[in-house]
């Protein structure tokens, strides 16, 4: 199955084999630390800062957990390679690997490293 394909089956809230899923106030936790000025919206998180944006969204694999962070991301985001970085290490110390549907490669998954 290719990464597009599970990206879309996680996004209809359907489980893939083989992915986990997270508590949604762990992950909603990490991500406000990393950027402690994020609005929460309770189902997204809304970040706006160095001449940009960034808007996260979920898709649960119940009730509590979410098996799938999306990041919506201005396209002057790209310019502010700090709040990018950041991002980045927020979900990958989850264990969540990225994905970029532009160029529809996946990264490396990396070890989780945030605790929770």
């Amino acid at each position: 199955m290719s990464p597009g394909e599970i990206i879309d089956l996680l996004s209809e809230d359907r489980p893939v084999h083989g992915i986990t899923h997270f508590p949604r106030t762990r992950v909603r936790g990490v991500l406000k630390e990393s950027f402690p000025d994020i609005q929460d919206g309770d189902f997204d998180l809304t970040w706006e800062g160095e001449g940009s944006y960034f808007q996260i969204g979920f898709a649960h694999a119940n009730e509590r957990d979410v098996h799938l962070i999306v990041a919506n991301c201005g396209y002057e985001l790209l310019k502010a390679e700090k709040a990018v970085n950041r991002l980045i290490e927020a979900c990958t110390s989850l264990g969540c690997a990225l994905y970029d549907p532009q160029t529809d490669k996946r990264y490396e998954q990396p070890k989780p490293a945030a605790e929770g």
